[in-house]
């Protein structure tokens, strides 16, 4: 890159800077620049860069260390901001050609090598040239400094996560094995290679399988994608919302250097009614019928619709229900409803406390689009608490003695 006639001044400056000479600068000067150039031209991120600059020298004086045998010269290239020693590592800082005598009317190229990272991202990036003289192996003085810049133009790997799908379209807190479908894609200008993705997921979203949360990805071209699909189960008490998730990919260039980023995405949860039961009330003998009333309420965020509870009996249990099912209806969001069944408790039936098991289900608001059928798998107790006095027996012995004391009331009058 060959600098414009306008820049003389600012080049006379940093020939001055490089080498020493303080001084305000004279038409004579001793250094003149003539060029500095990369290649290749165009720089991107992953490109190996040789810069190249170009002088020659013309002593002023007598005192001048320009052609003196005695005094040697040495440059060094240093990266000069927090950007270039992220992402650029300097290979040759002394560069060739360097380090002796500097004759007059002498043109000079020097050529340092730089490597800039594949992730690095585009931008200027800062240099700094130091210059020493020496004599005898050792210094003498320590010349200034001159600032440059490198423009990066191109990005090279860049890895990132796009069209993000799910199956079933719309999800919702308890929905289990959720394919979520993804491109991975490398819009930069280097291929990336040994691709691995790993997704950090927020609580109450877990993999569907074990360490189905790591993918290894291989190979992505520059401009090219690679399809990936996750398995996720939400769970049923996750709020509904949007959820961030980070995904980190590790990988590494056609150098082998390796490198890790971390990109997010998001994954809206829709909203779902959600059933509990919130009081249970019944008892009864052994050998009676009783009633069983348990009241649910939807703790959820969206109305369950055709609610309906149903009691499954063990064919252990010692009871017979007639009728398991009973129906509620529509339930708001905070509502309750109550749901009723007639028990008849075996006369063998023991005296404790009896689990039952509940299957609840309800249909998704239609008002919100939502067809799904939830089904709650909940508890609930009914407590024996003695048997049923058996009121034949008691009948019957009344009976007996009522017929034994008539029988010997009659017998006693006939004597």
């Amino acid at each position: 890159m060959i600098m414009k006639d306008s820049t003389h001044k600012i080049i006379a400056l940093f020939v001055l800077a490089v080498f020493g000479l303080l001084h305000a600068v004279p038409v004579n000067a001793e250094m003149q620049l003539n060029d500095i150039s990369f290649d290749p031209a165009i720089v991107a991120a992953g490109d190996e860069v040789d810069i190249v600059i170009q002088y020659e020298a013309q002593p002023i004086d007598s005192t001048s260390k320009i052609t003196d045998a005695d005094y040697k010269f040495q440059v060094k290239l240093l990266p000069d901001d927090s950007l270039t020693e992220k992402y650029v590592i300097v290979q040759d800082a002394a560069g060739d050609n360097l380090f002796g005598s500097v004759l007059a009317n002498t043109q000079y190229n020097k050529r340092f090598r730089v490597k800039v990272m594949q992730n690095a991202p585009a931008g200027n990036y800062q240099f700094r040239l130091e210059g020493t003289w020496y004599r005898d192996g050792k210094v003498v003085e320590t010349a200034g400094f001159v600032r440059f810049t490198m423009p990066v133009k191109k990005e090279g790997i860049i890895l990132d996560i796009s069209n993000v799908k799910t199956t079933p379209l719309e999800i919702r807190p308890g929905f289990e094995y959720i394919n979520l479908e993804t491109s991975i894609d490398n819009v930069g200008e280097k291929d990336a290679k040994a691709v691995e993705i790993i997704l950090e997921l927020p609580e109450n979203i877990t993999s569907s399988y074990s360490d189905n949360n790591r993918l290894w990805v291989g190979l992505v071209e520059a401009g090219s994608q690679k399809k990936v699909t996750f398995s996720i189960d939400i769970d049923e008490e996750a709020a509904s919302g949007v959820y961030n998730i980070k995904a980190k990919f590790n990988y590494m260039d056609i150098d082998n250097n390796k490198y890790t980023k971390v990109t997010t995405f998001p994954l809206l949860v829709e909203s779902r009614p959600y059933l509990e039961v919130v009081n249970v009330t019944g008892s009864g003998l052994a050998g009676d019928t009783s009633k069983l009333e348990v009241t649910i309420k939807n703790v959820g965020e969206q109305s369950a619709e055709a609610v309906d509870v149903r009691i499954i009996k063990q064919n252990s249990q010692p009871f017979t229900m007639d009728v398991r099912s009973d129906y509620i209806g529509e339930l708001e969001p905070g509502e309750t409803g109550t749901a009723i069944f007639t028990i008849k408790a075996n006369s063998d039936a023991e005296t404790k406390v009896h689990d039952f098991k509940l299957l609840i289900r309800s249909m998704g608001d239609s008002d919100e689009g939502d067809d799904t059928l939830y089904t709650f798998n909940r508890r609930a107790q009914f407590e024996i608490t003695g048997k049923k006095p058996n009121y034949m027996l008691i009948y019957g012995l009344i009976g007996a003695v009522l017929v034994i004391g008539i029988y010997l009331f009659t017998r006693r009058k006939k004597k």
